[in-house]
């Protein structure tokens, strides 16, 4: 091992469509990791944008803010790395330039946007990084604001990646009233169980050829 080296500071910031993540750890020379620090806030940043296909300018706002806030963390804890990416309602939307053109101004940040498929296969590493998955192959589901992933992977290797499009906000913007509130009469929940239904056939076909032993969510 090199006597010189030293240990280094990353941050992590995930910019989804309904919350934002901080991740900050020390990466020691031996390769451990050690997390300083976890930080969520929820922004709503895909809010209406699935019925045009245009961020809000109010939601990016908010992001913006709550970047530069975690960006601000990052730096005061002496990152040596910041690393941010954005996912389902930044990839989808026709004004995804201007929004990652205001992050940069604002914050500095040089985000990366990435598709549905490599998001679902960072979400494999991270859980199989986190978890003790004991042997078993596992179903894995992350439900976002604007996507959902689905794997079936063990502790070594993944079988079947996938993103489709649905998630919470992306669903209550589809169906639901910006005011609406009250229980869901049963035709809106049998319409969003059909949608859901149809989004997902196709991967579930694939996932059914597969064996698996038990369901993370």
């Amino acid at each position: 091992m090199d006597s010189n080296a030293q240990d280094h500071v990353v941050a992590f910031i995930d910019i989804g469509t309904n919350s934002i993540r901080l991740l900050l750890v020390r990466v020691e020379p031996n390769g451990a990791t050690t997390t300083l620090s976890v930080q969520k806030e929820t922004v709503r940043l895909g809010e209406a944008e699935f019925i045009n296909g245009y961020l809000q300018a109010a939601a990016m706002q908010r992001a913006a803010a709550v970047c530069e806030q975690f960006a601000e963390m990052a730096r005061s804890n002496n990152a040596n790395e910041i690393v941010a990416v954005a996912t389902s309602a930044t990839r989808e939307a026709k004004n995804k330039r201007e929004f990652l053109s205001m992050l940069k101004d604002q914050t500095g940040l040089s985000v990366r946007v990435i598709s549905g498929i490599e998001e679902a296969r960072l979400i494999y590493l991270g859980i199989s990084h986190g978890y003790d998955l004991g042997g078993q192959t596992v179903l894995m589901i992350d439900i976002g604001g604007g996507s959902t992933e689905l794997i079936v992977g063990d502790q070594k290797e993944y079988d079947h990646l996938d993103s489709v499009k649905l998630g919470a906000i992306r669903l209550a913007t589809m169906f639901f009233g910006i005011d609406e509130t009250g229980p869901i009469s049963r035709e809106t929940y049998d319409r969003i169980k059909e949608y859901v239904k149809n989004s997902t056939v196709r991967s579930l076909q694939k996932i059914d050829e597969l064996d698996y032993d038990m369901v993370l969510g």
